[in-house]
């Protein structure tokens, strides 16, 4: 008997293959809520997209590196989350900061997921801001990131990306990392919570055409009707001039990275490419540039002066200024302790708080060798003798009181009695910072050793022993950022 084929099931294989040769994806990386995800992946499937979630469940730190090896092409890419200077959540350790995305630019390690996507959609706050002043000042901004659980070093960085006149916007970032999509969606200051986003963007989707639904997913017209009361942005990226000249002056070719090295530090241009300056403070051309030209030296070395005074109040940024004014011989050794010396004094001075505490304690880890606290007056010394983050500070600067203590759990780790994880659970009572860290040290698995810290955390909570510096000791041993950030958080809102 002849098999009969039917017209519609000739047509529905034909429909089927055509979707599957021409189907897109939508890659996410969702680090919070996955209301957004879901929202694009709800309507755009049934048009033939597919869908690659890139943060996986099992928490394994590499995982932008491998993502990036092995993502086929993504057409759209969504990122969500808290974001600060990088994305990250309350329910995961992952993250991504704005770092790793411009190594991946610069590199060109990734470019199935920054250069392909006909749109980019980063659904956090100030993910496309500029350095218009909003509602907030530089040190409020500040103060905001910290008691969000930043790392002090980051939270400055960002708060001056977005305040003060030096260096890159968020915006700049952004459009530099993703210079090659069409549309780049984001929020100029505050953005809605994953929730309040959500039927935003479905009200969005039903404002936009198939034909735009096919290429960028959502149109501009219809996503800024939907968030109209918000501070939604959307931008249009094109190369500019400064990617070109950022480009130019890493590459190999010394007459090529000399000329753009000049240009980067003209009077008129150097105080835009401040981050890119420090980030690349060793590169051999840009010395060469600096020795060989008095001018652009002197010119150099008043904008840096500019910056560092602007930057008051900001130790991180001020000793970025320092270390590449001394690595470039714009100034002697002399003048680096002495500045150093001056920026640790004006923080003695202030209220030895969380926030002082780890400033100090940055500067003081780094300069072990130059002795800073011998060179603090008396009135700094007492004042420092009876402060609740003495023993924490003159560990980080290496002095007498870092000694390891004698707890029963410390003991048993010396000792090797049983398993690492073993001294920890069976000596709970008896946890301290020391203890804590000797275990975390001596684990290979980066969350695995986290693990081990928050144990210590959790028990030395129950056990009322612990307390603000010891709790801020404590996150400076963790691993993995994510976590970090979230023992920050626990700290400076648990912890009284």
């Amino acid at each position: 008997m002849k098999k009969i084929i039917f017209p519609f099931v000739l047509n529905l294989v034909f429909f089927t293959f055509c979707m599957s040769a021409n189907a897109k994806t939508i890659c996410s990386m969702t680090f919070n809520s996955s209301d957004e995800r879901e929202v694009f992946n709800k309507n755009l499937s049934p048009i033939g997209y597919e869908h690659i979630e890139l943060v996986p469940e099992n928490r394994d730190p590499a995982w932008f590196s491998k993502a990036c090896a092995k993502t086929k092409t993504c057409d759209i890419l969504v990122i969500s989350g808290h974001f600060g200077g990088l994305f990250f959540g309350e329910k995961s350790s992952a993250t991504i900061s704005l770092n790793e995305l411009i190594n991946a630019r610069e590199k060109s390690l990734c470019p199935n997921i920054l250069d392909k996507p006909k749109s980019v959609f980063l659904m956090g706050c100030n993910t496309l801001s500029s350095k218009t002043q909003d509602h907030r000042s530089v040190d409020d901004y500040l103060h905001i990131l910290v008691g969000d659980g930043f790392p002090l070093n980051l939270a400055e960085d960002v708060a001056a990306s977005r305040y003060l006149n030096f260096g890159q916007s968020m915006s700049s970032f952004m459009t530099s990392i993703f210079m090659y999509s069409p549309m780049i969606v984001g929020f100029e200051s505050t953005g809605p919570l994953g929730a309040a986003a959500a039927p935003r963007l479905e009200s969005a989707f039903k404002m936009t055409s198939s034909k735009d639904q096919n290429i960028t997913g959502l149109s501009e017209a219809a996503l800024l009707s939907a968030f109209k009361d918000t501070n939604l942005k959307v931008v249009r990226p094109v190369q500019k001039n400064e990617d070109v000249l950022t480009r130019n002056a890493l590459s190999e070719i010394e007459a090529l990275s000399t000329k753009a090295w000049m240009s980067i530090l003209s009077p008129q241009n150097m105080t835009q490419f401040y981050d890119f300056i420090i980030k690349n403070k060793k590169n051999i051309f840009l010395t060469k540039v600096l020795a060989k030209n008095a001018d652009v030296s002197k010119n150099v070395l008043e904008k840096m002066i500019g910056i560092f005074q602007m930057a008051s109040g900001l130790s991180h940024i001020q000793v970025n200024v320092l270390d590449f004014l001394k690595i470039q011989n714009l100034i002697n050794q002399y003048e680096y302790e002495d500045s150093l010396s001056s920026i640790s004094s004006n923080i003695f001075d202030r209220s030895l708080d969380y926030i002082a505490a780890d400033q100090l304690c940055s500067i003081l880890k780094d300069h072990q060798e130059l002795n800073l606290l011998n060179k603090l007056n008396n009135l700094q010394k007492r004042n420092l003798a009876k402060s609740a983050y003495a023993t924490f500070i003159n560990k980080c600067a290496g002095g007498s009181e870092n000694k390891k203590s004698d707890s029963k759990a410390l003991r048993c780790l010396l000792n090797q009695e049983t398993y690492d994880w073993a001294c920890l659970t069976e000596n709970s009572k008896s946890l301290d910072v020391d203890s804590c860290v000797m275990a975390k040290d001596r684990n290979a698995d980066p969350e695995n050793a986290d693990d081990m810290m928050w144990y210590c955390y959790s028990k030395m909570l129950e056990n009322k022993n612990l307390n603000r510096p010891t709790c801020l000791e404590l996150t400076h041993h963790f691993s993995l950022l994510g976590n970090q950030i979230k023992m920050n958080w626990n700290c400076l809102n648990k912890i009284f």
